[in-house]
């Protein structure tokens, strides 16, 4: 039985075999994405950004995004162990295990070997219906945040007596580098931060000055953001870091009705996870359900302060939501059929089992390549609406900093960026790209139409329609076309497409 704490130590083995059996299960969920160039538009544009810095591109300043450094860092790691889609996959499969033993190891300080396990396999099994079965930020810092988690409640014990275990600061280092993956993870962070500073800050018999462990510990949380935050100013490029990852963010609106239906459509596939933690949760420990229900606070208001609710945006919260389940999950029968009832739910319509798809995603990225090779007459290729990773596929220039096709053709995304929107297309159209990639009709929404219609009036003057491609992504079945030949004088008598 847990003791009185919440927090004993593991008293079985989840050692090699429980690992195994995740890392299993983690590499069936995903296998049907192996190799895929196309599974989303969001992990494409961070290998696409990884594979130019190591031509030497700067984000922020050659590559524009509000996501933070350490999300390409980590990009530009694994690119450059291999530029192939599959490298960033596997890593990715790695990260989603390592977090889901992470998951069992937390699990474990208040239920059984079943629970854990179980718990473990709950987060992989419901990363796919939140579209984290490739490489989306959270599946890389769920696992800093769980590590964090594990080695915070581990030195909880500790800290009640006055005492400062080595593991603290270490959580608290892991936990900023989560921030500098994902800025949201701040509260997590946050919650990693105060739940060490209350219990040390409570105990009696403190033997040095708490206070300044806090500011020990607060500085170490904070000390990756503002080490990179340093490198920036230093390079005299402040402006535009300030810009990426504060004003930026509140630059952007927000479209109410449609984020009141995602967040709808939210709930409903989280519904059978929360009822399953909402059962397990009377069976923790009180100080542990404490623990658990600020843990899971502070996971939502991760989700909740960017109020766009896309399905991805959940990710963080399966972690606490997975831990939380894990007593009614380690009951000797009733938690294999639960889960096995809660994972029919979150995979049924899936395409978990669809290997075609990733063939298809290939060669549909191989015609456009060619197409793109064949009419390359030495101009730039321009990419406003289509796949960015075009530009490494084929080995040519980003013409713009704005890379990610949204930030050209998002009505919510206009002039967020150091750069007017408008201003940067027309520079772009003034280069004369020899190649344009878009879409047949606009795919964002709502579309920026001061830029959109600029751009379809450019190639339909100058350009001849050269390859009309299927590309489907793992939500949609894009059509992509690619406009070439924009340099070239018209034949005499040529009919414009």
């Amino acid at each position: 039985m847990p003791v009185s704490s919440g927090c004993r130590q593991p008293t079985v083995s989840f050692g090699p075999l429980p690992f195994a059996v995740l890392l299993l299960a983690a590499f069936v969920l995903r296998a049907s994405t192996f190799g895929d160039p196309n599974v989303g538009g969001d992990e494409t544009f961070y290998q696409t950004v990884g594979i130019a810095m190591h031509h030497g591109a700067v984000p922020y300043v050659d590559v524009w995004d509000r996501k933070p450094w350490g999300l390409f860092f980590l990009y530009y790691l694994i690119t450059g162990i291999s530029t192939k889609p599959i490298a960033y996959q596997l890593v990715a499969t790695a990260f989603a295990a390592t977090t889901a033993f992470v998951i069992g190891r937390i699990a474990l300080l208040w239920t059984n070997r079943q629970g854990a396990v179980l718990a473990g396999l709950t987060y992989l099994v419901f990363l796919t219906p939140f579209q984290g079965y490739g490489g989306q930020s959270p599946v890389f810092y769920n696992l800093f945040i769980a590590l964090a988690v594990l080695l915070a409640l581990r030195a909880t014990p500790t800290l009640r007596k006055g005492l400062v275990p080595a593991s603290s600061h270490l959580a608290m280092l892991l936990a900023g580098i989560a921030i500098t993956i994902k800025t949201t993870a701040f509260f997590e962070a946050a919650f990693v931060g105060l739940w060490c500073s209350s219990v040390l800050l409570g105990s009696p018999r403190s033997r040095r000055p708490p206070g300044l462990t806090v500011a020990v510990w607060a500085l170490t949380g904070a000390a990756p953001f503002l080490l990179i935050a340093a490198i920036y100013a230093l390079a005299g490029d402040w402006a535009v870091y300030w810009n990426a990852m504060i004003t930026s963010n509140f630059a952007k609106t927000t479209n109410w009705p449609s984020s009141a239906i995602r967040f709808a459509i939210m709930f409903s596939r989280l519904a059978p996870l929360l009822v399953v933690a909402v059962l397990a949760l009377p069976e923790m420990p009180d100080r542990s359900r404490r623990f658990m229900l600020l843990w899971l606070l502070a996971a939502f208001i991760g989700v909740a302060s960017t109020p766009h609710f896309f399905m991805h945006y959940a990710l963080p919260f399966l972690v606490p939501l997975s831990v939380a389940s894990a007593a009614f999950l380690g009951r000797k029968w009733i938690g294999p059929f639960a889960l096995a009832a809660i994972s029919w739910l979150a995979l049924s319509g899936s395409q978990v089992l669809d290997f075609a798809h990733a063939r298809r995603s290939r060669a549909a990225f191989a015609e456009l390549s060619q197409a793109i090779r064949t009419h390359d007459d030495g101009g730039p290729l321009f990419v406003f609406d289509g796949p960015h990773q075009l530009y490494t596929m084929t080995g040519t220039a980003f013409p713009t900093p704005l890379v990610f096709t949204a930030h050209l053709g998002d009505l919510k995304e206009k002039d967020v960026s150091t750069l007017s929107t408008l201003g940067e297309v027309k520079r772009v159209l003034a280069m004369r790209p020899s190649t344009i990639i878009a879409a047949p009709r606009p795919r964002q929404g709502p579309p920026n139409l001061e830029t959109d219609n600029i751009v379809r009036a450019y190639f339909h003057a100058h350009c001849k329609l050269v390859a009309r491609v299927s590309a489907p992504d793992w939500l949609n079945e894009n059509t992509v076309d690619v406009w070439a030949n924009c340099r070239k004088p018209p034949a005499p008598g040529a009919r414009k497409p």
